[in-house]
Parts: C-alpha cells; sequence; structure tokens
C-alpha cells in the first residue's frame, strides 16, 4: 500500500510522447501528496530523450519540487523500485501507424483514427502486446507492487493483456468519456460540469451514458432537444444518430464512435454525408502534434513562465487522481478499463469492458453497472470477444486467433479479403513483431 508515503518513483516509458509526458508530468508536480521523488525518462530515441530530459528539468526547477530527473534508453535499467510506471508509447512510432492506414486504405478499409479498432488496431495489438508483455514480465521481478498506468492505445488491448496474463497492478485511463460529459453540460446544457452527474459504460472509444442528471434531476429526455437547439446534433452528427437508434449517448465523438459500425465509413457515405472525420489523413493528428512541438520547444529554448504554466494548469487527465487515492485514502470515482466480473450483467465475464470505478488506499473497486440495452450489449460482446482474441494471438503468436479477430471486426466488413489485408499488415511489420510470426 501506499498510504501516507511522500517519496515516489515514476517511470515514463515513451517519455518522447508529444502528448503525454509534459502534460502528465506538470500534474505531478502540482500535486501535494507527491511531494518528492524520482522522474524516470525512458525512450528509445536518444536525441527525443535528451530533449525531453532538459525540458522536464526546466519544469521541475520553475516549480521547486524535489524531484529528481533520469533518462535511460532501455527501460530495465529505469524500473528497480518503481511505483508508478505509465506506458505512453506506440510500438513502431507515428509513421508505422500512417502506413498501416495506407495499406488498409489499399484493400477499402477506412479509419477515421486507425488505433483502437478496424484492421489498424489489430495489427498494433499485435506489435504492442508483446512490448507489454516484455515489460511486465521485468517489473513483476524489480517492482513487483508498483502500478501501471496505461495510456497506450489500443487501450483495451493493452490493459486486458495486463491483467489476464500478467501480476502487476494496473489501470487503463482515457479522458474520453469525461471529456465529452464536460462537452455535453459546457455546450448542451450550458450549465458548469459540476452540475451533471453521469454514469457511462462500455468498451474503451465507445462507451455509453446510462445516466445523465444535472443537481440530481434526469436530464435524458431533454438531451435530444438540447443536441438539436445547441447544434451539437450537426457538430457531431453520428455520434446523435447513434443516440437515437440504440437510446443511449455514446462518447467519446463521432471521431472514435464511427469506426465502431462500418456503415458510416464507406466511402459512398463519406461523401454523400460530408462527416467531419473521413479516411485518416493525419492532417489534424499532424496539426496537434506540431502544437505540442511549438509549446515543447518554448519550454526547451526559452524562459517564460508563460509556457511552464501551460504545462501546470491541469493536462485533463485523471491519473493524479488516482495518486492521490492510493495515497491518501480519498475517495476518487474515474472511468477504468477492468476485466468484466459481473459488473456489466449482460456481457461474457473475463471481456475487457470500461466502467465507473471507486479508488482509495486499497485500490480499485469497480461498480456494478447492471445491463446495458441489448443492442448496446451485443456490439460490446463483439468487440470485447475480438480483443481477446487479438490479444492471445499477440501474446502467443497464433495467427488464426488473429484472422478470428479480423473477421469479427465490424470495419473489415468493407474488406474484400480479409485474409489478404491481414497478410499484408504482417509482413509489413515483421521487424516489430516476435519471431514466431516470421514463418507466415
Amino acid at each position: 500500500m501506499l498510504i501516507n508515503k511522500r517519496k515516489f518513483k515514476f517511470v515514463f516509458i515513451g517519455a518522447g510522447s508529444s502528448v503525454f509526458t509534459m502534460r502528465l508530468v506538470g500534474d505531478i508536480l502540482t500535486e501535494k501528496c507527491l511531494e518528492e521523488g524520482e522522474l524516470a525518462l525512458v525512450d528509445i530515441d536518444e536525441k527525443v530523450l535528451d530533449e525531453v530530459s532538459v525540458a522536464v528539468k526546466k519544469l521541475v526547477k520553475y516549480t521547486g519540487r524535489k524531484f529528481n530527473v533520469s533518462a535511460y534508453t532501455d527501460f530495465r535499467d529505469a524500473i528497480d523500485n518503481a511505483d508508478f510506471v505509465f506506458f505512453t508509447f506506440a510500438t513502431g512510432g507515428y509513421d508505422r501507424w500512417k502506413k498501416d492506414i495506407e495499406i488498409c486504405t489499399r484493400h477499402g478499409v477506412l479509419q477515421s483514427v486507425g488505433d483502437t479498432i478496424g484492421p489498424g488496431g489489430i495489427i498494433r495489438t499485435l506489435r504492442t502486446i508483446p512490448v507489454v508483455m516484455d515489460i511486465a514480465g521485468e517489473m513483476e521481478k524489480r517492482c513487483p507492487d508498483a502500478w501501471v498506468i496505461n495510456y497506450s492505445n489500443p487501450e483495451g488491448a493493452v490493459c486486458l493483456a495486463l491483467q489476464k496474463y500478467t501480476k502487476i497492478r494496473s489501470f487503463g485511463l482515457c479522458h474520453g468519456t469525461p471529456n465529452t460529459a464536460k462537452r455535453l453540460a459546457d455546450k448542451v446544457f450550458k450549465v458548469d460540469p459540476g452540475r451533471l452527474q453521469y454514469r457511462a459504460a462500455g468498451i474503451n472509444h465507445i462507451t455509453w451514458f446510462t445516466h445523465l442528471a444535472i443537481d440530481g434531476e434526469d436530464v435524458y429526455p431533454q438531451l435530444m432537444d438540447k443536441l438539436r437547439e445547441t447544434g451539437m446534433d450537426k457538430e457531431e452528427p453520428i455520434s446523435a444518430d447513434l443516440f437515437r437508434i440504440y437510446g443511449l449517448y455514446p462518447a467519446p465523438s463521432d471521431r472514435h464512435v464511427s469506426e465502431f459500425f462500418p456503415f458510416f465509413l464507406k466511402e459512398k457515405v463519406l461523401k454523400e454525408q460530408d462527416y467531419t472525420w473521413k479516411n485518416n489523413d493525419f492532417k489534424v493528428v499532424d496539426g496537434w502534434r506540431e502544437e505540442a512541438r511549438q509549446l515543447f520547444d518554448r519550454v526547451l529554448k526559452e524562459d517564460d513562465q508563460i509556457y511552464y504554466d501551460e504545462f501546470l494548469r491541469g493536462s485533463g487527465e485523471t491519473a493524479t487522481h488516482f495518486m492521490r487515492a492510493l495515497v491518501t485514502g480519498e475517495p476518487a470515482v474515474e472511468m477504468v478499463n477492468v476485466i468484466n466480473r459481473g459488473y456489466i450483467e449482460n456481457l461474457s465475464n473475463d471481456i475487457i469492458v470500461e466502467i465507473p470505478t471507486f479508488i482509495d488506499s486499497f485500490g480499485l473497486h469497480p461498480q456494478k453497472i447492471g445491463c446495458l440495452p441489448e443492442g448496446i450489449a451485443a456490439k460490446c460482446e463483439t468487440l470485447g470477444r475480438e480483443y481477446s482474441l487479438a490479444v492471445e494471438a499477440a501474446v502467443t503468436g497464433d495467427y488464426n486467433k488473429a484472422l478470428q479477430a479480423m473477421y469479427l471486426d465490424p470495419l473489415v466488413a468493407n474488406c474484400d479479403y480479409p485474409e489478404r489485408l491481414l497478410d499484408e499488415l504482417i509482413k509489413e511489420n515483421l521487424d516489430l513483431l516476435p519471431a514466431k510470426w516470421h514463418n507466415r
């Protein structure tokens, strides 16, 4: 237990992340219960690692907090005696993600993101999970009591692998559902987000709000009218359409939820409907990365308070909420990816789900949801089974399990020859896959 501990070791595997590291470090440096310790940065790119180390040291110095900063190219050198290990890595990096989309597009499969579901999500699982298992195996020997905090995608697959095949304690976090709740409060109901109470459940990147209340009053009956009044039904038309069809509103926005339904990502439909999120051309993601890089460069090269403060104003991520609960015993409630153990009654046990979870000094306490509507439960069941097959394929090197996952995947319905697509993705990634895949 971490109760009342004051000195901590944090390890960031994938410290070169343009999105996470600096903002998560900023959250740690502004959390009162985390008084001092070590920030161990790990990345296989030495140039990027050196830059991140300099920037993090400057941020620590600016805050005056008592944290040492260390840097490593091999995670094995970093994890001894760790308390928290962040996963923010992407095996193969940004360029390989782009290659995934390119290959899938040639086979007729369009993906608005391609990092969670679809054949892009499956190949990402195959190349990510072996790395996860390698790290977890070393953690079992070197820091068996540490917590993994996972931000690597596919979130559900990584969390399933950690919880099913290792002894390491972990929680997987995604800001998608709370951010959607905040957007509904701000833009749709026009109230302070603190007044909106919600519950949601499902699979990562396709959760469904089961309850929406403002000051304790059920506002779900007003939601469709409010979406239309505020124009949110036009801003997020796929989410609004799914709400109309299934009776619950999904999260975390059209960019992700569209990928779980092949009908929205057909070329003809995309042209006719002119949805904002089409096949991922990475222009928007490149823009996000460039904005993050510009801010990072200013911290790296300048000493202006305004740039430091940008990383200290709160990332919107919830990792420190967990840490505070574990360290102080002060309860928190967050959305977490956990293996179903009857929490959603009409889904099978042993599949990965995303549900509200209480956290205190004793750990995680997932909450019982009851039953989801049948149509939603059927969708979640299939997705959960797909993850189980893909993760098993990644752990064992079983090609047939990977192929079965492909045949379950919703977006692969848009592909003429799924096996040819899987074979091409595997061939393109042999340098990142375990040796057992080289026999294909």
